[in-house]
């Protein structure tokens, strides 16, 4: 359930808790980290989108849209969100700095000037002086001009009394002034104004009164003027205001037309040449929308003030999953570590004993079905009593098969055979077997399997088609000439699998399902299966690291001499070197296994006989007892054709084939120069349990790299260099594994910590996470340190990821240490101290081991033989039931016959019906069978079979 709990992805953000955690570790920024997002806000953003964030985020920091929110330069307010917007108000800016305020500034001066007015400095200004001669012209249209001739002030003053009704009649009669002033007022107007009141001629006056002291207020000098360009300044001016008015929505300003002309030709000029910011404001825009809408718009107000800029991105993503975390985190919020382990230490040792227990489970349940097979089938089964207790004269199995089938197969429930003996030892029928089993399937052509395929309804076939097809290769001769010389197996098609060499390939080309077994267990060093898993196998086999520095993988070289021709498939001084190490092991290593595999049959013969002279000279006994043929695991010298199957805890590989006498390689290799060659170099090269030692006459470096088309020539090639190197160099073939952040950050503690730390340790398909050495020992590792990551998660069942792994690791001699992911982010540093404290336990009992001379269980020593467990008494019967022996059948109950079987039965024993009813016969004293007897008794069983079946 944690497991799932850490990496189920959860919606709608599409993270698990586990990625989620690792990221807080890598994302957290200096600054800013404490700013939250709304978690309805949080919902909108996905780990899928979140880089796509936070690369939008880079881009409108790289195009300075923070220091539009910290700087606030011209073009920040700007009402900009197209760039078809922005055009417009860039055109805006460049009229008004450039044209329309210079040319309304000329034309308005010029106006000003014609009317005797100076000119302001403000566009307000500028706009309220051609208002006020609009309304002058207006005023002398309707007064005309002279009325400023006469003494405006004594008109005004004599014509006073034209203000009231009844002063009016009584100054016109008796004033003498009052008649001039109205007088001269009348003269000075226009025509248009004959019509006029007295009052309204003192209205008039009193106007153009009012008007002149306006015209001197605003600095005029003399009469007013109406200048004959007004109408093109009041034009301009209109013009102009409109712009300034865009320009404040645009811009965001205010009281421009108030702002001093120069400051203003400033300000749209700074706008007028800001065309990148305005160019970038459109999409800075585009990207504030974007980021408001999954609530980071508040982090990035924090921009160039807390959070520096280059790290705004990391901010907003600590941010967002600092949110999900708040909502997920509930999930894990009682994890403890001791609680956890416990759980897993539990779960190891029921999962042990419930492996121990299953093989007395299935043969339970197999004897039982093969009790009812008995009971169902009596004919059958007396039948095989019968054979059974002949010494002579036996049915054959074939028949055996046809008479007795049910019973046969029950009581037998599992056989092995080879193919060929299936279809001849039992009768065709599709149902004689439940399953028919293939193993080492790419060894057995179609023809020969299909005997075997008709005896089951279902198969499974196991092989590996990277290994050898069946062959008849050598079978024309083993000399020189033909081993060298073969171009091509001597096997055939089959009739309908033209181009299918075994019943592996034709499954292959059907549309069975097909599981590929990924877990290595042979090799006791991963790199000893590396090259074969990079170069044939696509990196998709699992091979466990050993702990040991030892170096599983060497190459000796046998110095050049010039050979005669005919020794070209076997060198002599290589047979002798061969034959050297193998004595040499025998001596120093005997207690691990030994195999020989040379490249061709006449070398392997070569070797063999060479050995047997040496053994013969020595005469020593214990030689004799490594050799013997009594030995479990026997030493052998084959060649490549013959080896698949074989493992021993050291191979010595020996190629054989040699420079000519003038020095040249020949790429005359037999076997590896045809089609399908890699497949038989792949098998020699993954034989070996705990070391391979190469030996040839010749390095890589006298291989030229594509000199040969066949590709096990060319990895013959590779081989050699992978050889020479200890097994450390696969070249192009491997890639380096990328640490996530959870991963970098338990690296830096633990090294922190003086802790010698290689991350990814490994060679084969699998790399434990944190493989920590001996602080003295360089290389010498001690501790496998796993976190609950993705190579944890990888595994499919418990079992594999909570017991196998680990038990593979400490079978290679690593003490293992899990860190759990969330404990790790909650409480780091109780978690450094565990991980601290497993690695001075695992120092402390390596040293141990050194001081003692600790060597029980050797690297390649066979484990003692275990004798097989016996089985558990059954369970002790409880009492009997009370039924006095001796009375007749009648004098018994069918309840009492009853309770007597399923008291038989009770210690848990299997037994057929006969044997049931015998034992009841004997309980009760009858010594002879009768008809009434029987059939009390066979009552008595049906009854108690059906009470078990509960029917």
């Amino acid at each position: 359930a944690h497991e799932q709990a850490m990496h189920k992805f959860r919606q709608p953000w599409g993270i698990s808790l586990f990625d989620l955690q690792a990221k807080l570790l890598g994302a957290a920024p200096p600054a800013g980290a404490d700013i939250k997002i709304p978690l309805n806000k949080a919902k909108m953003v996905s780990a899928a989108t979140m880089p796509n964030l936070m690369a939008d985020i880079d881009d409108w920091v790289n195009m300075g849209g923070h220091t539009f929110r910290t700087e606030r330069p011209e073009w920040s307010k700007a009402a900009v969100s197209t760039e078809k917007e922005a055009r417009e108000a860039l055109a805006i800016a460049r009229d008004l700095a450039t044209g329309a305020l210079s040319e309304a500034e000329s034309i308005v001066n010029s106006a000003l000037e014609e009317a005797g007015l100076p000119s302001p400095n403000t566009v307000a200004a500028w706009r309220e002086l051609l208002d006020w001669l609009e309304d002058e012209r207006q005023f002398q249209a309707g007064c005309g001009c002279k009325v400023y001739e006469i003494d405006l002030a004594s008109v005004q003053a004599a014509l006073a009394p034209a203000r009231s009704v009844f002063h009016r009649p009584f100054a016109s009669r008796f004033s003498a002034a009052y008649r001039s002033a109205k007088e001269a007022a009348r003269a000075s107007l226009s025509d248009s104004t004959d019509a006029l009141s007295d009052h309204g001629l003192l209205v008039a006056i009193e106007k153009a009164a009012d008007r002149l002291a306006q015209y001197r207020e605003r600095g005029g000098d003399g009469v007013p003027r109406v200048p004959a360009s007004l109408g093109a300044a009041l034009s301009a001016m209109g013009s102009l205001t409109e712009l300034l008015e865009q320009a404040e929505r645009v811009f965001a300003l205010e009281r421009l037309l108030e702002e001093p002309i120069d400051g203003l030709r400033r300000t749209m000029g700074r706008l007028a040449s800001q065309e990148e910011a305005a160019a970038k404001l459109p999409r800075i825009r585009e990207l504030e929308r974007r980021f408001e809408d999954a609530g980071l718009d508040q982090v990035l107000n924090a921009v160039g003030e807390r959070i520096p800029p280059e790290l705004a991105a990391s901010a907003a993503e600590h941010s967002w999953l600092s949110a999900v975390w708040s909502e997920l985190s509930f999930d894990v919020a009682g994890f403890t570590t001791s609680l956890h382990n416990r759980r897993h230490s539990d779960f190891v040792e029921l999962d042990k004993k419930h492996i121990a227990t299953q093989a007395g489970r299935v043969k339970r349940q197999a004897a039982e079905t093969a009790i009812r097979a008995m009971n169902d089938y009596t004919k059958e089964a007396d039948l095989i009593r019968r054979e059974a207790a002949k010494k002579t004269r036996h049915l054959s199995v074939r028949r055996l098969f046809r008479q007795a089938p049910h019973v046969l197969t029950a009581i037998r429930p599992c056989w092995t055979m080879s193919p060929l003996l299936a279809a001849e030892l039992t009768p065709a029928g599709g149902d004689m077997f439940d399953v028919v089993i293939f193993d080492e399937a790419s060894q057995v052509p179609p023809a020969e399997a299909m005997g075997s395929l008709a005896r089951a309804p279902q198969a499974v076939i196991a092989g590996d088609d990277r290994q050898l097809p069946p062959t008849t290769f050598f079978s024309g001769g083993d000399d020189d000439e033909s081993e060298d010389n073969e171009d091509e197996d001597d096997a055939q098609p089959q009739p309908g699998t033209e181009g299918m060499e075994s019943i592996l390939d034709v499954v292959k080309a059907t549309a069975l399902r097909e599981e590929l077994l990924r877990w290595h267990y042979r090799s006791k060093d991963g790199r000893l299966i590396a090259f074969s898993n990079s170069h044939i196998y696509g990196e998709s086999l699992t091979a466990f690291p050993d702990a040991a520095n030892d170096v599983p993988l060497s190459h000796h070289l046998v110095p050049f001499r010039s050979l005669p021709q005919r020794h070209t498939a076997s060198h002599p001084d290589e047979v002798d070197k061969v034959v050297d190490m193998v004595i040499e092991h025998a001596r120093e290593h005997p207690s691990e296994s030994l195999g020989v595999i040379a490249f061709g049959i006449r070398h392997a013969d070569n070797i063999e006989e060479s050995l047997r002279l040496r053994l013969r000279e020595l005469a020593e006994p214990s030689l004799n007892e490594f050799f013997s043929d009594g030995a479990d695991e026997r030493f052998f010298a084959k060649s490549i054709e013959r080896v698949q199957g074989d493992e021993r805890d050291v191979i010595i590989l020996s190629v054989g084939y040699h420079k000519n006498a003038s020095g040249v390689l020949q790429y005359r290799f037999g076997p590896l120069n045809q089609e399908g060659g890699e497949r038989r170099l792949n098998v020699a090269v993954t034989r070996a349990r705990s070391r391979m030692r190469l030996v040839s006459s010749f390095s890589h470096l006298d291989m030229t790299p594509g000199r040969s088309s066949a590709r096990g020539v060319e990895l013959l090639r590779q081989y050699l260099e992978f050889a020479e190197s200890g097994g450390s160099e696969l070249g192009a073939a491997t890639s380096a594994v990328s640490l996530n952040a959870l991963e970098l950050d338990v690296k830096h503690r633990l090294e922190e910590r003086g802790i010698p730390v290689t991350p990814q340790y490994g060679a084969a398909g699998y790399w434990i996470d944190f493989a920590c050495a001996h602080p003295d020992q360089p290389g010498r590792m001690v501790l496998a340190i796993e976190a609950d990551g993705a190579s944890y998660h990888s595994g499919r069942t418990a079992r594999e990821r909570d017991r196998l792994r680990q038990e593979q690791l400490e079978a290679r001699g690593w003490t293992f240490h899990r860190i759990w992911s969330t404990n790790w982010f909650k409480k780091r540093d109780e978690e450094v101290e565990r991980a601290a404290a497993a690695w001075k336990q695992a120092v402390g009992e390596a040293n141990r081991k050194d001081e003692a001379g600790d060597d029980a269980s050797p690297k390649g020593a066979a484990p003692e033989p275990r004798a097989p467990a016996a089985p558990p008494p059954p369970p002790a019967r409880g009492p009997s039931p009370r039924i006095r022996p001796g009375y007749p059948i009648s004098e018994y109950s069918p309840r009492e016959l009853v309770a007597l079987g399923q008291w038989i039965l009770s210690d848990t024993l299997l037994r057929t019906d006969e044997d049931l009813m015998a034992e009841m016969r004997k309980i009760l004293g009858f010594r002879r069978r009768g008809s009434r007897i029987d059939e009390a008794m066979r009552a008595a069983v049906r009854a108690i079979r059906r009470l078990e079946t509960g029917n």
